[in-house]
């Protein structure tokens, strides 16, 4: 049976957070997998929920959410889910959902009260940033990530990494964006990490690249990179031929 809690968001919307199990995940992570312009974050979310052994101990529900249930080998989820590994202290925020922007803010208060109420001292989200295409070392340049701290402290775990370098100026949109303006108001730890993509590229490539990092500053995380990689590299191919084909078609057709 569900225990449900009440966000007080506003009077229009609200979304359901209804526990399936208590877990202790005092001075843990949160990795947001909610899509917002793109799946990069759910794809990488995903990788690690396959690679280790997770419970669900949560669930989220609204009116505002479509009517959906997610089926995997024949049960039904919510389209809106969180696991956990309490032996390693991390939470994983999985959903299939694409809601309008207009719900982005209260799905990234809604991710932020959860992790505060659950002792949560880090949320690691993630997006894509657009690359220029280049002809010189394409796939090594892909593979590199930036990041975006909310705290001093978050910017200092980057830092000790070695391996993050830091986006200087631009901008991050959507439930990423949202979740970093909220740790910078309350001074608590959020990350967010950009992985680079082309036009043609897959994001399954920025989220292996993403998930790389995310094992960096997540010690005992474990994800198949090589099938991310493998499954961008079979889309890109697709992709290709998709635009081969159209080119030879247009050539066809005045011919």
């Amino acid at each position: 049976m569900y225990n449900t809690i009440n966000l007080p968001l506003s009077d229009a919307t609200q979304i359901e957070i209804r526990t399936v199990k208590k877990v202790t995940l005092d001075g843990g992570t949160l990795i947001d997998g909610f899509p917002s312009g793109g799946l990069t974050n759910s794809i990488a979310s995903m990788c690690f929920m396959k690679s280790l052994r997770n419970e669900l101990i949560s669930v989220l529900d609204s009116s505002a959410f479509p009517p959906l249930s997610m089926i995997y080998d024949g049960i039904a989820n919510f389209p809106a889910r969180i696991y956990a590994n309490e032996d390693l202290k991390v939470a994983f925020l999985i959903s299939e959902l694409n809601l309008d922007q207009s719900m982005y803010y209260v799905v990234s208060r809604t991710i932020f009260q959860w992790a505060r109420e659950n002792g949560c001292e880090l949320v690691i989200s993630s997006g894509t940033i657009s690359a220029e295409e280049s002809k010189r070392s394409k796939e090594r340049d892909l593979q590199s990530v930036y990041g975006v701290a909310s705290t001093e402290k978050a910017r200092d775990k980057m830092k000790n990494i070695g391996m993050i370098p830091e986006l200087h100026s631009g901008s991050v949109n959507g439930i990423p964006a949202l979740l970093l303006n909220e740790g910078a108001r309350r001074n608590f730890d959020v990350i967010v990490l950009l992985g680079k993509i082309l036009k043609g590229s897959s994001e399954f490539r920025s989220a292996a690249a993403i998930s790389e990092a995310i094992m960096k500053l997540v010690p005992g995380l474990s994800c198949d990179i090589r099938d991310l990689l493998s499954r961008a590299k079979t889309i890109e191919q697709d992709l290709m031929k998709v635009r081969t084909g159209q080119k030879n078609s247009t050539i066809n057709l005045y011919r």
